[in-house]
């Protein structure tokens, strides 16, 4: 794929700064019942999803101290450092502000206000539906659409946010684990642990780009005409591609990604460090972005499976006692889910009442 040049970088900028990139208002509008509908099944998700996750920690505090040799781990629970704990909600208040900043960023014509509650309640949705994001990005999308985005745009956009959000855990990867691997930074020198996930990730992203490159050829040739095969061969050609543009524009809320994941992480540590048994950042890092691998499997919320691969990897870089690790995830999945599901269910209560009215002109200039 052509990297853009920095002058193409800095001109494609402005027009984002702007909000020149003008969105196609083509697209066919509900009826008002329709969108009250729908309207009414996406709350009664929210609320669902909402009550599932309050019943899998019941559940999850039933178990520890039902369980034989989880006992431990829920006595460690009660231990812990309160000033510890709340950093650990300051820190997951950040990572959603980061994640505001950055799709402010990419859906900026849609306005401060919009775009920050719209934001707050993919991240709700997330908390609570697993599948890498794609939830929130999935209730973005229809909201977006209701305003009268056209699909191609959404498709676009969706795409260039995944790719941003992801493309920092897949360098961090990358970066940790080559560097823990040569024992630059602190932590586990086994090439299982460090190496492969390293090359896994320089797999990930070597593939990412040539896909997006084939598919721009693909579009660009008329290959396929019309259709939802098209529509996704333009999004991951131009989603990708405006990604490079704004990683070479450095705009500052770029930082936005960096803080969302930078952040969480910094959740994990603080509530390892609650508990007096903090390992090193490196450590916490590469154990936190292998092990929410499991956060890509279609369960509700990640339940279980990404408890079990933050657990099995930390034990993997030797964080000991196993009853504190146990403790420590615990803590950490019920601040990193609850915090953005009671703020982004707040955010999708008061952005009810603009679904369906249109995203306002460009501004000229």
């Amino acid at each position: 794929m052509p990297v853009p040049s920095g002058e193409q970088s800095e001109e494609i900028a402005k027009d984002w700064r702007r909000g020149a990139i003008a969105e196609d208002q083509s697209a066919p509008q509900d009826g008002e019942g329709g969108m009250r509908g729908e309207l009414a099944v996406q709350s009664r998700r929210l609320r669902n999803s909402i009550i599932s996750l309050a019943v899998f920690f019941a559940l999850v505090i039933g178990l520890l101290f039902a369980v034989p040799g989880l006992d431990e781990a829920a006595d460690r629970i009660t231990d812990a450092s309160m000033p510890w704990i709340g950093a650990g909600i300051a820190f997951e208040l950040l990572s959603c502000l980061g994640y505001v900043l950055l799709f402010e960023l990419v859906f900026g014509r849609l306005g401060r206000s919009v775009s920050s509650r719209l934001s707050l309640s993919e991240l709700a949705v997330n908390s609570v539906v697993s599948v890498s994001g794609l939830a929130g990005i999935a209730l973005g999308a229809w909201v977006l659409r209701s305003k009268g985005v056209s699909v191609e745009r959404i498709a676009k956009r969706s795409v260039l946010i995944f790719v941003l959000t992801s493309a920092v855990n897949v360098v961090a990867v990358l970066v940790i684990g080559l560097l823990m691997w040569r024992g630059v930074v602190p932590g586990s020198r086994n090439p299982l642990l460090t190496l492969l996930p390293a090359l896994a990730a320089l797999g990930a992203i070597a593939g990412t780009l040539l896909g997006a490159a084939w598919a721009r050829r693909a579009a660009a040739a008329r290959r396929l005409r019309g259709g939802r095969v098209a529509v996704a061969l333009t999004a991951l050609g131009g989603g990708v591609y405006d990604a490079l543009v704004l990683i070479r524009a450095h705009d500052w809320r770029l930082s936005g990604a960096v803080g969302y994941w930078l952040f969480d992480n910094l959740v994990l540590y603080a509530c390892l460090a609650a508990f007096g048994h903090a390992p090193s950042f490196w450590v916490v890092a590469m154990a936190y972005l292998v092990g929410m691998l499991a956060n890509s499997l279609p369960v509700p919320g990640g339940f279980v499976a990404v408890e079990g691969g933050l657990v099995g990897m930390l034990l993997l870089f030797h964080v000991r006692p196993a009853s504190v690790v146990v403790a420590a995830v615990i803590v950490y999945r019920v601040i990193s889910l609850w915090v953005p599901a009671l703020i982004g269910s707040a955010a999708f209560l008061s952005l009810r009442r603009e679904i369906g009215k249109p995203v306002a002109p460009p501004v000229p200039g």
